[in-house]
């Protein structure tokens, strides 16, 4: 017998990702990898990725744009402390 799928079990599953817009927020590096910082607009909300080396790592769901740049820069603050440095010459 199959058990029942609740429905807040399930993922939700988004058909396509609709952009309204893409900002690069920084470019950190070491010796060793490229951290690539993205800020990406939604029509319901902001999202954050973080691109290393070229695949995306991680991507964290923010309503506001100022939730989402707050968080990237306590992240830029962390990773610079791990000895990444700024290589695009932004801020």
């Amino acid at each position: 017998m199959n058990k029942p799928t609740l429905a807040h079990l399930r993922p939700a599953v988004r058909d396509g990702i609709h952009e309204d817009g893409r900002q690069s927020l920084a470019v950190l590096r070491s010796c060793r990898q490229t951290v690539n910082v993205v800020l990406v607009a939604l029509t319901d909300g902001v999202e954050l990725e973080v691109w290393a080396d070229g695949a995306l790592h991680r991507r964290s769901r923010f309503l506001r744009d100022s939730e989402a740049r707050k968080y990237s820069d306590r992240l830029m603050t962390r990773l610079t402390r791990r000895g990444y440095r700024r290589g695009d010459g932004t801020k």
